[in-house]
């Protein structure tokens, strides 16, 4: 298990206000706040917090993901003048999955971990057959390399199974927010427990957290963690993550940034994790030791 100042990020946004400018006045919603890289780094390091792995991850309200590849730049500067504080940190980004912006060029990026699908509260009648298997979907996922992954993020969890049911089953997978935004279900869901056999069944899918935006309470969102224990395995799950800076609310009208920062979403993971594993039987290191296999290149 990690040191327990030591913490990963593997679900973060970075963007500043100049990314921002960029949609300004074409959403139907206040902007977010700036989140630039490098006070986020300060307030965690400051905090007493060591951040080792980062996943700068495509914000959906941006078209395109170059404020990525911004932040690879902007900490390498970072790392130069001021090694001993910044020279521990490891960044990786996950970019917009879109079979013309996803190109060779972008994806060999070294830091480049994979291509993510935003769907948002998409119904399931709204994924059609070969919507993400046409012929330019089917060379997106054949310019991965195969420590790549599609990053999928659907709040129902018959949507996302319609999506990874399109996805090829040599390509890697990590399903967003351990694949339900609606706990008022259960974590019995059928709809849910679908979702977690064909995980099981293609043997290469993981479920991420940070799991507040399954449900706010860590007792509740642990019923979803336990369930993914038991029918997909506690090697598929990447909890530690904090998906700030908290943009959006949760189905009954909570703000997320009211109830969240790093410290308390980071928190909210540390009781996720214990509830899960005190339901699993298990130890606490299986959910919390920072599982990497899937962001770590």
């Amino acid at each position: 298990m990690q040191p327990s100042n030591e913490r990963i990020d593997s679900h973060v946004h970075f963007y500043t206000s100049a990314d921002l400018e960029r949609v300004s006045g074409g959403l139907p919603y206040q902007l977010p706040a700036p989140h630039p890289l490098t006070e986020y780094l300060d307030r965690l390091i400051e905090s007493g917090v060591t951040p080792v792995m980062l996943n700068n991850v495509h914000l959906s309200i941006l078209p395109d993901s170059e404020n990525v590849f911004a932040s690879f730049s902007e900490l390498a500067r970072l790392q130069d003048q001021n090694p001993a504080r910044y020279g521990m940190i490891k960044l990786v980004g996950t970019i917009k999955a879109d079979p013309e912006y996803a190109t060779v060029e972008r994806l060999s990026h070294p830091q480049i971990v994979g291509v993510r699908i935003v769907l948002h509260d998409a119904r399931p009648d709204t994924v059609v057959g070969g919507q993400f298997s046409s012929a330019a979907w089917l060379e997106l996922y054949a310019r991965l390399r195969v420590n790549q992954h599609v990053h999928i993020y659907a709040k129902e969890a018959e949507t996302g199974h319609r999506v990874l049911q399109q996805v090829p089953e040599n390509v890697r997978v990590v399903i967003d927010h351990l694949g339900s935004c609606h706990s008022e279900r259960g974590a019995e869901e059928p709809a849910y427990l679908k979702l977690l056999a064909e995980a099981k069944r293609r043997g290469n899918v993981w479920f991420k957290g940070p799991g507040y935006r399954t449900d706010t309470d860590p007792l509740e969102t642990a019923k979803f963690v336990s369930r993914i224990v038991r029918e997909v395995g506690c090697d598929r799950i990447l909890l530690e993550a904090t998906d700030a800076p908290h943009v959006g609310m949760s189905n009954s009208g909570e703000v997320y940034k009211d109830l969240f920062d790093v410290a308390k979403a980071y928190s909210f993971v540390d009781e996720v994790a214990r509830s899960a594993c005190l339901s699993a039987g298990l130890s606490e290191r299986h959910l919390l030791q920072g599982q990497l296999e899937i962001i770590d290149i």
